[in-house]
């Protein structure tokens, strides 16, 4: 029967099967069923241990999720409070980061702005001296324009300091005006370049700008760039100061060379021509350009008046190589034989050899004059006169203006004579006095001559 309780047992051990397994031979083993009873009805659903751990598990994992989710809500405040903070941390750090960069950028701008200031200033600094250096130009060249005219020689000197601003240049060696020139003189004390005057400021400029500079941050290469630019302009004010103190040192000692020279005949000089003396004390290097300037335009107006008085001072050689044949003084007369006074000297020379004036003058006489011949005389002034005699042939008329040097007339016999030479006389104050006096003194001072 359907309904009959004994045959439930029947059914159940239907429903339940035996599983054998080949570890459990000869037992059995239950699987794991959910059993759902209603109206007293049963029924078990068999459930295999993998999907009760699956099961097991996602409500676990339901449960973290939602204990999360709970204590997330419960602390939230507090994490957003920590999290704040530290964004907060964070930021001051940042800010006070920039605030250190942008100090130290300042600093570095405030260096460099600095470092730009002081090159800018040196670099105006020499341009100024450049300048300064370049506008003395006119008035040294003017200098030694004078200085040659009176036969002074610029000293000599070794080459000027490289230039820094060009590798590999240098300026021309010094050498004297005499042998040269002005330019020569100029070139080789560093007042011109190679191609002209010295640099103008916006030619220096750019070749500043042109030329390697060094980084203003490199102390040492921009200290020694501008070290060697400044030596070298000092080099060149050095030399300047240095040429012109040897000029006056030369006109200088000219002077005082024709001072002696014209006191030994009476001449009285003027100004400071002869008036010198005192202890030697050496022009200082560091003075002024300007003070080395004055100190040679006046050693040159001295040395000015110094020529110009031996100008007139009959020291020339009338008949230069021209043997003597009869000196000043008492003699036997060569037609009589009788002693007689010689007032002059006799040079003994051939026919047409030219005669020269021995100073500056003027010719006072110019013609036949007796026993003289053919006789040429010229005054010099200070009362000093010469006289030419026995000329063959007179270059001169009276009145003419004659300078030391110039041809008179030639060799002859004219007059008194016995033969061709030349009768010359120094007479001072209308008295005859000894050539040879004069003639000593202008060979102690030809070179000035």
């Amino acid at each position: 029967m359907p309904n009959s309780p004994m045959r439930q047992p029947t059914h159940a051990s239907k429903n339940t099967s035996n599983v054998r397994e080949p570890g459990n031979f000869g037992k059995r083993r239950e699987i794991s069923s959910i059993t759902i009873s209603r109206n007293g009805f049963e029924r078990r659903i068999p459930v295999s241990p993998l999907a009760a751990g699956m099961l097991v598990g996602i409500l676990a994992m339901f449960a973290v999720g939602y204990f999360s989710a709970t204590a997330y809500l419960m602390l939230r405040d507090d994490l957003i409070g920590m999290t704040q903070a530290r964004n907060a941390r964070l930021l001051h750090e940042y800010e006070d980061r920039i605030a250190t960069l942008r100090s130290n950028l300042d600093k570095v701008t405030s260096r460099q702005l600095l470092d730009q200031q002081a090159i800018e200033s040196k670099v105006a600094d020499l341009m100024q001296r450049q300048e300064m250096l370049g506008g003395r130009d006119g008035r040294i060249g003017k200098l030694l324009d004078e200085a040659q005219k009176r036969g002074l020689d610029s000293p000599e000197a070794s080459s000027a300091a490289p230039d820094p601003l060009t590798t590999g240049t240098t300026a021309t060696p010094v050498v004297p005006v005499s042998k040269t020139g002005k330019q020569a003189a100029l070139n080789g004390f560093g007042l011109r370049g190679s191609s002209g005057p010295l640099d103008s400021s916006a030619q220096l400029q750019t070749r500043l700008a042109s030329a390697a500079l060094p980084d203003v941050s490199n102390y040492t290469q921009t200290r020694d760039m501008f070290l060697a630019v400044k030596t070298r302009i000092e080099q060149v004010d050095r030399n300047q100061r240095d040429m012109l103190d040897t000029l006056r040192k030369q006109a200088v000692d000219r002077s005082t060379r024709i001072a002696g020279v014209l006191g030994q005949f009476g001449v009285k000089t003027t100004g400071n021509v002869g008036s010198v003396g005192g202890p030697y004390i050496p022009l200082d290097p560091g003075t002024q350009f300007e003070a080395h300037v004055e100190a040679l335009d006046q050693s040159l107006k001295s040395l000015d008046q110094a020529n110009s008085m031996l100008s007139r001072l009959p020291v020339g050689n009338p008949a230069k190589g021209a043997p003597l044949s009869s000196p000043f003084g008492a003699r036997s007369d060569p037609f009589l034989g009788h002693a007689a006074m010689h007032a002059g000297l006799d040079f003994k020379a051939a026919t047409g050899t030219p005669v020269k004036a021995t100073a500056d003058g003027k010719v006072v006489d110019a013609g036949r004059n007796g026993g003289y011949g053919n006789m040429v005389e010229i005054d010099h002034g200070n009362g000093t006169a010469t006289r030419y005699a026995h000329l063959s042939k007179i270059s001169v008329a009276t009145g003419d203006k004659v300078t030391r040097g110039t041809i008179v007339g030639e060799v002859g016999s004219t007059g008194r004579s016995t033969g061709p030479h030349l009768h010359y006389e120094v007479r001072k104050h209308g008295n005859a006095v000894d050539p040879v006096r004069f003639l000593k003194a202008g060979r102690s001072i030809a070179n000035l001559l």
